[in-house]
């Protein structure tokens, strides 16, 4: 026999536990009460009745067994083969768990089926499979029990696939106890089933045929035993609460620390036993396709990509798009599309509880221009809710800030909008954008525009298979040549904001065409001014995209070979042999990556933005985010968020910077040495929003203690000095005192710190934070990259301001700064000393933290409070709240 990956319609073998549950207690609880007639068929259909009702009508239907009137298999069915282990288990490779099927069709099904499988089924006609588990005693047979159902209700106002698809128990709700352990719901249109039913060779999306009823039936070799399979990789079941102790919704039911709280000095405003709302959980952000022939959406939720582009673990096989790594391939590591993207902050920008801090102090700041700064803000964070809401209203109105935490048990129509706008910049954004004016200021701060016909879809690939996403989505994938360009990134991160003042009202003209504007990012002019852009010289030899380094082709953990997968996984000819499946030359995809033309590039889009990631894993409840990935349940399985990290953290301290102490030596009045800053990214260092910063930690150390140091900080990433044992914050380390460190070429004492960072005041000549009021800026020397020119394109944009104009190594386009530290110290004659040098990164400095705390008594500012102070990094690489990118230490 073949081993193969066979994950399959995993959604009906993850429930199988789950119905069974369900159908006990149904027996053991009072039901639903139906009159008679209720369990005649047919009972109705979803979209018109409610999921919730239908489902529970259904679960009525299924528990009184009418469907064994109808037509059906003559017998319980094998959908693959199987393998009973020395361990004495069973391991099915069937598509429909460990055991067998058998289906009934009801009778519009059954004409649909006997008359030649063509036509249309009409809407409300079903199809019941019960699944029966192997006889442990004797695995040739089946149990007679069903323990679980798949069921499909043909509607086809609902979705393009046509079908309800349900395990036939009520319908799950989002609820604490339950919220962290699922992924799909269990009833639902649009669901992953449709993952091999899109496979089929006809528009219905059944594999059934009159052979599943006449016969003959296919056989499935089977080998008993088989001696390695008893180190088969555990699977957990999606539905059995994980052992993490961050699933325990009761811990993070902490108020939140006094003594932090004190830190910041809002004690007296946050009440005792504080703990913010959870946002809706992700799982139910699911928005699927509309339905034939013409209800195509601009947008659909990721969770119509995750099951073909989302990794499955299907008992002990390693599956498509997972890596083994470990000295003995003791974890698994899920690189698909679906799972990286769902844990970057691309995939996390619409809970970000950091941006929603700072977008309630800009409506604070500019109450009457409310609805405009959601609309404009959103249009990037949640662009998915806001393009939508604006096609289906024509523009006439402005989407808000409450519709992100809209969900479907109480808000109606506007639950869609908030679903997709908490996907963040989702799946459909990049492939459905054209390339029509990227790379352009027409299509800067969220401008792009997308495919016209709501239909097309892109991708990176010359040739690609159709037939499953047209059959599934209603979407045709095509070649897309700007999935690989830079401007398309550019797109997103070149930020225009209006620049207001601060004390003045405006009007929604004022936004809309500002006055003044300000570019608050510049990301992508930084790389065009740069040795690594190919737009003026496409024939560079250093050139390199944001995809190159944003989505890698390799896996630093088993080394620096080209990754090779297919890009999905659906039904194909690796399954148990269906004849209702369509032909392979449909059906069979390319490995990527055996092409260096057309590689298998992660998505794992992340910068080094460690510390919000860590909230994300810490607060999964709260934030609405699970843990566990999509379909891949491996007890041995990295999960999403940890990846994740793992993936920043690498890319924070082998792609971003180096530091190197050189020339260090004794003087008559101390010590001196010289350091190096080196950018290795492409684009300035730090990069994004401007209060990401990064400094210089200097230290001297004698006899194991700190003797003299530039860049320390307190336990919070406050930098300052210490003074006769107590802890003194650097006046700079407070917006309020409009002071800044400049940019230094000698450093001489302790309270001079070199920061590398953007500072800009607003038109008070107020340093701020606030992007819709930044005017002036005060302080640019954010390292450069390397071959940025003052003659370069867009360089009036992303020029230095400051002393770092006149600094002429930080100028010389080696995307490098050196500067002299001058150490003034008593020393004994030949006491040891240690120096090092390290080179940390703050994308949260404290400074900023203290400006959205002004806004306190606001919700999503006591959220971000909340998470800031009950964060626990003490045991991460950002204790004490700063990143370390690069050290160097030496003895002297």
């Amino acid at each position: 026999m073949q081993r193969r990956s066979l994950p399959s319609l995993i959604f009906h073998l993850r429930v199988e536990f789950l119905t069974a549950l369900a159908l006990l207690f149904s027996a053991l609880a009072t039901q639903p009460v139906f009159a008679a007639d209720d369990y005649k068929f047919p009972i109705g259909i979803p979209s018109e009745m409610g999921a919730e009702k239908f489902s529970e009508k259904l679960n009525a239907f299924i528990i009184a067994a009418k469907y064994h009137q109808w037509n059906h298999d003559p017998e319980i069915r094998a959908t693959g083969p199987y393998i009973v282990t020395t361990a004495g288990t069973i391991e099915s490779f069937g598509t429909h768990g460990p055991g067998g099927v058998k289906v009934y069709y009801s009778p519009g099904v059954w004409a649909w089926l006997s008359g030649g499988r063509t036509g249309a089924i009409a809407d409300g006609e079903m199809i019941v499979k019960e699944i029966f588990p192997r006889d442990p005693k004797n695995p040739e047979k089946f149990l007679n029990e069903a323990t679980s159902y798949s069921i499909a209700i043909k509607d086809k106002k609902a979705s393009w696939d046509g079908w309800f698809w349900s395990d036939g128990g009520p319908l799950l709700k989002p609820k604490p106890e339950n919220a962290l352990r699922f992924f799909d719901p269990n009833a639902g249109f649009g669901l992953s089933c449709i993952t091999c039913h899109a496979s089929t060779d006809n528009k219905e999306s059944i594999f059934a045929t009159m052979r599943n009823v006449n016969g003959p039936q296919p056989s499935f070799t089977t080998i008993v035993p088989i001696p390695m399979i008893g180190k088969a990789t555990s699977i957990v079941d999606i539905h059995t609460p994980p052992s993490d102790e961050r699933y325990n919704t009761e811990t993070w039911k902490v108020p939140f620390s006094k003594k932090r709280a004190d830190y910041w000095r809002v004690l007296d405003k946050i009440s005792d036993g504080f703990v913010p709302e959870p946002l809706p959980f992700s799982s139910y952000d699911h928005v699927p396709q509309g339905p034939q022939p013409d209800g195509h959406k601009q947008f659909v939720t990721a969770s119509n990509c995750s099951a073909c582009h989302g990794a499955t673990q299907f008992f002990s096989t390693l599956p498509n798009m997972i890596m083994p790594v470990g000295p003995k391939a003791e974890k698994l590591a899920n690189l698909s599309p679906f799972s990286e993207w769902r844990n970057s902050m691309m995939g996390l920008s619409g809970r970000d509880p950091v941006f929603y801090a700072q977008l309630e102090a800009e409506r604070e700041l500019h109450p009457e221009l409310a609805k405009e700064i959601d609309n404009t803000c959103l249009s990037c964070h949640g662009v998915m809710g806001q393009r939508q809401f604006a096609h289906d209203k024509g523009g006439d109105e402005l989407f808000q800030h409450g519709f992100v935490t809209a969900a479907a048990d109480k808000d109606g129509d506007h639950a869609a909008y908030g679903a997709l706008a908490r996907d963040g910049v989702s799946c459909a954004v990049c492939h459905r954008m054209l390339p029509d004016g990227l790379g352009t200021p027409a299509s800067y701060t969220g401008k792009f525009k997308v495919a016209e016909k709501a239909n097309e879809i892109f991708g990176p690939y010359q040739t690609v298979m159709t037939l499953p996403m047209e059959q599934s989505l209603g979407l045709t994938p095509k070649y897309g040549e700007q999935l690989r360009s830079s401007k398309m990134c550019g797109s997103c991160h070149t930020v225009v904001t209006p620049s207001l003042d601060r004390d003045k009202k405006y009007a929604k003209a004022d936004v809309e065409k500002p006055a003044k504007t300000f570019h608050e990012q510049t990301t992508y002019l930084e790389w065009k001014n740069s040795e690594f852009s190919d737009e003026e010289k496409p024939d560079n030899p250093r050139k390199q995209s944001c995809q190159n380094c944003h989505m890698p082709r390799t896996y630093s953990g088993v080394g620096a070979a080209p990754l090779k997968f297919k890009i999905a996984t659906i039904e194909d000819n690796t399954f148990p042999a269906n004849e209702g499946r369509a032909p392979d030359a449909k059906l069979t995809l390319a490995l990527r990556g055996e092409d260096p033309k057309e590689p298998y590039s992660r998505h794992s889009l992340h910068g080094i933005n460690t510390f919000v990631t860590e909230m994300f894993s810490q607060f999964p409840w709260l934030l609405g985010v699970q843990r566990r990935d999509n379909l891949f349940t491996a007890e041995n399985g990295i999960p999403g968020q940890d990846l994740a990290l793992q993936t920043s953290l690498e890319m924070a301290q082998k792609q971003t910077a180096k530091i190197t102490l050189f020339d260090l030596k004794r003087t008559d009045k101390g010590i001196s040495a010289s350091v190096k800053i080196e950018n290795q990214a492409g684009h300035k260092f730090p990069s994004g929003v401007g209060f990401r910063r990064a400094f210089i930690e200097f230290k001297v150390t004698s006899g194991g203690q700190p003797i003299w140091v530039s860049g320390g900080t307190d336990s919070f990433g406050t930098i300052g000095i210490t003074e006769k044992g107590v802890f003194v914050p650097l006046n700079s380390e407070s917006l309020e005192k409009n002071q800044y460190q400049p940019h230094f070429d000698t450093i001489t004492r302790e309270d001079q710190v070199q920061i590398y960072e953007l500072l800009v005041a607003g038109s008070d000549h107020h340093l701020t934070t606030s992007f819709i009021s930044l005017r002036d800026i005060v302080k640019d020397n954010r390292i450069l990259p390397r071959g940025w020119s003052h003659n370069g394109p867009d360089a009036d944009l992303t020029a230095p301001v400051g002393d770092a104009k006149k600094d002429k190594d930080y100028n010389d386009g080696s995307g490098s700064d050196t500067l002299r530290y001058e150490v003034p110290l008593t020393l004994a004659p030949n006491q040891p000393l240690i120096v090092s040098a390290t080179l940390y990164y703050q994308s949260l400095p404290p400074y900023y933290l203290k400006e959205r705390f002004n806004f306190i008594d606001k919700p999503a500012t006591r959220a971000l409070f909340y998470f800031v102070n009950q964060v626990n990094l003490e045991n991460t690489p950002m204790k004490d709240w700063k990143l370390e990118i690069a050290s160097d230490k030496k003895s002297l």
